[in-house]
């Protein structure tokens, strides 16, 4: 067998408050793909995976995927944009910090 590369696939979740008085609670699922590039260098490609535990002013919203796309069109009616919303908060959750604990895993694995 002769191994050509390796890749360390991490997922991590963050719990997030956003909307008026953190009205809409979530979990953000990200997944990191932390792989070593042709410089030598550790990279970490991040991708957005998924939205899951939604609650609106706490209470749960039900019926898994349809019941997320029912929401976010509701409140799309009364002008919130959920998906605006949670992404701009997921894109402020990863730090610098973050991503060193990343490739220090890659390092040790």
């Amino acid at each position: 067998m002769k191994i050509t590369n390796k890749t360390l696939m991490v997922s991590f979740e963050h719990d997030i408050k956003v909307g008026n008085n953190g009205a809409i609670e979530a979990t953000i699922v990200h997944q990191a793909y932390v792989h070593e590039n042709k410089e030598g260098k550790i990279d970490v490609d991040l991708d957005f995976c998924d939205v899951v535990n939604v609650k609106f002013l706490g209470i749960e919203v039900e019926g898994g995927y349809q019941g997320y796309k029912k929401f976010k069109e509701q409140m799309k009616e009364l002008g919130i944009d959920v998906e605006k919303l949670l992404d701009d908060a997921a894109g402020e959750l990863i730090t610098d910090k973050d991503m060193m604990k990343l490739k220090a895993m890659y390092k040790f694995k």
